[in-house]
């Protein structure tokens, strides 16, 4: 037997006043006068062995009633573990799951008001001397700290909607990692781990859990009205290069997450005063993608918002995006020996680009400022002052194509390439081929061509360079020739390079001549502007580049009319990135369209969209939770299912059986026993 308040134990040292009580009250006498003594003595012998049995009933009737009483406050309880300590508490960890999925409407409002209500309703449940560990999504430091019944009641008021996602795995090795840590721990009794949530599949997880055989674990699993919801998911256009008054398309995907097929659902799309309204039908369990056409008016930086009308979850209705309009393009080209002056000519045809061109050997390294594309233009060596320059060019966010000349170093060629991460040159090959294959799918050639056409007339070359792919490089042919060799390189990672394995020389082939070496060079041109993403997710985004010189010891300010927030960040060179994925980002960034301002200066704007993990709304059904837990090795579990609101279901959780009841009832027994001895005796007596 254990005891919740152990210290009412002292009382039973009270015991002793009874008894004090009864050993002096019946040492009294009183003299009496009567004219003859036999009378008396004959009476006195009669009652005295039942006055005794009297006064030693009612003596163990009070001490038992007293003794009852106090082992009533003292709470008995019997534990259910051995491990349990004398004096010990009881711990009650409760989480509830604050994620956005969370606002869904429930039988009685929201699931998350349905879930603070059943939370409050199990402390109050609890003993008063339990003490409560109540946590959400943040798992913040505040939320570690150890609280009293009343403290937690008050904290719940203060539950409210967050972008954060937390898995049930997760929940549970903080919630004992921190109670491991407490300072209290020693003190503590058995443990109930109460989860309240709605268990959606994509965001609850059971596989890292740990075996329990002692704790008890409770998942309450909320249920919404209704297993409907629409999201937009994403935006993207078909060309990277946005010019005032051309016409662009934007492209935008949307989810249908319910059981029924729709027809015409309504986006409705705005962006600089633009405003139109897009229909789409979306199959169940399905996406379908809507597009949209528009001219830009004006250069810089502009933004835009899909949205789209749904009655449930409304965390994913809006996407916000922005695109910059450009106003030109700078290119450097730098001719080599074997140079072909058509690549300059191209590139002037087009008056949004500047071009510069030079010599190789007049280059110098201040001619990379703001240069959005390198051209090496019939280069056969790359000095290793070039290399270096070019190379940290590159990984500030610069754009290199390579088209090499006829007699090419290959000591120093290949060591510029390397440091690019593409393919080194082997040797020189003469074989007369065509190109047989061009890569539509690839994100070069998006909105490039009408249509895939696989019987396309296309330019040949009698001689090439043979590359080998061996070293890591992460680069892909996008063009290949009927030998399965590939003509142009495409770096996938984090540079923007090109490497083009022929010479652009008549005597090389008659690529140049064709209408594919304008279109390359131009679409090289485009892809080399280096504008900032269209949106970036909140917890994902680890690397959102600033193009613009920000100071290393000068923060970049996330502002918006009410939110200013300041994100982790790193230089690399030129660039400076933004850190956007970490937990405290997730906690304090909203979605929306934010300017990003640094040393009072407006460097751009940035698109902010919370993550889609929730919009796939399937959730774990009760069974399918007890036998992951079985299976994780949790033995002592209670699901509960709140479909039809709180106040229609019974919540508990285990607690001390209240034997004092037991004891009171007892006490009172032996205090109607002593009125009733010290009544019926006396009558009896009497007579």
């Amino acid at each position: 037997m254990r005891f919740v308040y152990p210290e009412f134990l002292w009382a039973l040292s009270l015991l002793s006043v009874p008894v004090l009580i009864h050993l002096f009250s019946f040492r009294r006498y009183k003299t009496l006068y009567f004219s003859s003594l036999e009378f008396v003595q004959h009476v006195e012998q009669q009652n005295k062995s039942a006055q005794k049995l009297k006064n030693l009933l009612i003596l163990i009737c009070r001490l038992l009633m007293l003794a009852l009483i106090i082992l009533a406050f003292a709470q008995p309880y019997f534990p259910s573990s051995a491990k349990v300590q004398t004096g010990s508490a009881p711990v009650l960890s409760i989480h509830i799951d604050n994620s956005f999925s969370m606002t869904m409407k429930g039988v009685e409002g929201e699931l998350l008001s349905e879930a603070t209500e059943a939370a409050r309703q199990l402390i109050q449940k609890a003993p008063l001397n339990t003490r409560i560990l109540l946590s959400t999504n943040a798992l913040d430091g505040v939320e570690a700290r150890i609280s009293t019944k009343v403290q937690a009641l008050e904290r719940l008021d203060q539950v409210k909607p967050s972008p954060m996602v937390r898995s049930f795995d997760e929940v549970i090795k903080w919630q004992k990692d921190n109670l491991k840590k407490n300072i209290q721990v020693e003190n503590f009794g058995q443990t109930q781990f109460v989860y309240l949530s709605d268990f959606q599949k994509n965001t609850t997880h059971f596989q890292q859990l740990e075996a329990d055989t002692t704790g008890k674990y409770i998942p309450i699993r909320l249920v919404s009205q209704e297993q409907e919801n629409l999201s937009v998911d994403s935006v993207w256009f078909d060309s990277p290069l946005h010019k005032a008054g051309i016409n662009t398309e934007l492209s935008v995907k949307v989810s249908n997450h319910g059981q029924t097929d729709l027809q015409n659902v309504q986006l409705q799309f705005e962006s600089e005063g633009l405003k139109r309204d897009l229909f789409v039908d979306i199959p169940k369990h399905g996406s379908a993608v809507a597009n949209v056409s528009f001219a830009p008016k004006k250069t810089g930086i502009q933004t835009g918002i899909v949205r789209v009308a749904d009655k449930q979850f409304f965390a994913d209705d809006e996407f916000f995006f922005t695109y910059t309009v450009a106003e030109k393009s700078s290119v450097l080209i730098l001719n080599g020996t074997d140079a072909n002056r058509n690549v300059a000519s191209i590139y002037r045809l087009d008056n949004f680009y500047a071009v510069t061109e030079i010599e190789q050997g007049a280059f110098t390294q201040g001619m990379l400022q703001e240069m959005n594309l390198v051209v090496l233009n019939g280069v056969n060596e790359v000095p290793s002052g070039l290399s270096s320059n070019l190379t940290d060019y590159s990984k500030n966010g610069g754009t290199i194509a390579v088209f090499p000349g006829k007699s090419i170093d290959k000591t120093s060629f290949n060591a510029f390439l390397s440091q690019l991460g593409m393919p080194l040159i082997a040797k020189e090959v003469t074989q007369s081929t065509r190109i047989s294959k061009i890569n539509y799918k690839d994100p070069f050639f998006k909105g490039v061509f009408e249509k895939e056409k696989e019987n396309l007339s296309l330019p040949g070359v009698t001689k090439f360079y043979l590359t080998n792919e061996s070293g890591g490089t992460a680069a892909i042919g996008i063009i290949q020739l009927q030998n399965g060799k590939p003509l142009l390189y495409r770096n996938t990672y984090d540079k923007q390079v090109f490497l083009f394995t022929s010479v652009l020389a008549p005597d090389y082939g008659s690529f140049t001549s064709d209408i594919l070496f304008t279109t390359v060079l131009l679409r090289i041109g485009e892809l080399s502007l280096m504008n900032p993403p269209l949106f970036v997710t909140i917890g994902k985004t680890a690397n959102y580049p600033i193009y613009h010189p920000v100071e290393s010891t000068t923060p970049v300010f996330i502002k918006g009319e009410q939110l200013e927030f300041i994100p982790p960040k790193r230089t690399s060179g030129n660039v400076t990135y933004l850190d956007l994925s970490g937990a405290i980002v997730t906690s304090n960034l909203t979605s929306g369209i934010f300017n990003l301002d640094s040393g009072g200066k407006t460097l751009g704007k940035i698109a902010v969209n919370y993550d889609r993990s929730e919009s796939v709304i399937d959730t774990w059904s009760e069974g399918e939770i007890k036998a992951a837990l079985e299976q994780a090795g949790i033995l002592h579990t209670t699901i509960m299912n709140v479909d039809k609101g709180v106040s229609s279901v019974n919540l508990n959780i285990e607690k001390p059986y209240p034997y004092w009841k037991f004891f009171a009832s007892f006490a009172l027994l032996f205090l109607i026993a002593e009125l009733l001895i010290l009544k019926l005796w006396k009558n009896k007596t009497g007579n």
